[in-house]
């Protein structure tokens, strides 16, 4: 008898060191503060919400850097369970929290001898735009960015760093004007500072369902629902706790919905 109950003891201590928790794989370019720098202390305000809401379930959030493009090309197609930062342009067809995990603000960023200033679309035309590859800026700006006619003032700019590079083309005069969201591009500067002044040169208006920014869960995947659903749930617990304004404020940030 006792050599069976050691029998099954060995066997259920080795079942349970093989058994490995529900991990999920969250992929984006380096958009800070929403996503930073994987191994960090500080990942990334949205990555930290992930993991704390499901870490409840006994979820583990891996969270992987690449090209935005690939990310949400990839993701759609499986390879990863989320993308983080996306807005409802950025990821049709994905399954979004009812719940946004952020909210952007786009504006237009110059150097400060540069005197332009945005006046809706139609001056854009006065300028060299550089844009990051697979963005959405809201529909005035997705809708002058795809237009053929205007591809000769646009800049596309790739890599996990888009912003990074388009300040290098900024201040070599290779673009005028600089598309990014305002805690984006503070938190970048606060974080690498160069010395110089940068302008808002505008902010753009663009209405609240493409302003809110979301974690956006695979449409191959068919827990995605749940996962989603679990991320509504849980920031809103964070929110009601503070523990979402304790993480907002490692970053410097308050909650958008104050």
């Amino acid at each position: 008898m006792r050599n069976l109950f050691n029998v099954l003891l060995f066997w259920l201590v080795l079942f349970a060191s093989t058994v490995k928790a529900e991990t999920l794989v969250l992929a984006a370019d380096l958009w800070c503060p929403y996503n930073c720098e994987p191994d960090s202390d500080k990942p990334g305000f949205m990555v930290e919400i992930a993991r704390a809401v499901f870490a409840q379930k006994g979820i583990d959030v891996e969270y992987r850097l690449m090209p935005w493009s690939r990310a949400v090309q990839s993701t759609r197609e499986g390879d990863f369970d989320a993308v983080i930062g996306a807005t409802l342009n950025d990821a049709p067809g994905f399954v979004f929290p009812a719940v946004e995990q952020g909210q952007m603000l786009t504006s237009l960023w110059v150097l400060p001898e540069f005197k332009w200033r945005y006046q809706r679309i139609a001056s854009l035309s006065d300028v060299i735009l550089g844009v990051s590859a697979g963005y959405s800026y809201g529909a005035d700006i997705d809708g002058y960015v795809a237009d053929p006619r205007n591809q000769n003032y646009i800049h596309v700019l790739f890599g996990t760093k888009p912003l990074a590079q388009g300040l290098k083309m900024l201040k070599a005069g290779r673009i005028d004007v600089m598309v990014e969201d305002e805690s984006v591009f503070r938190y970048h500067v606060d974080q690498f500072p160069d010395g110089i002044p940068y302008v808002n040169a505008g902010t753009v208006d663009n209405p609240t369902a493409d302003t809110k920014v979301y974690v956006a869960f695979s449409p191959a995947k068919p827990d995605s629902a749940q996962w989603a659903e679990m991320l509504s749930k849980g920031i809103a617990d964070m929110r009601a706790s503070g523990d979402l304004l304790r993480i907002l404020q490692r970053y410097g940030l308050r909650d958008w919905r104050d």
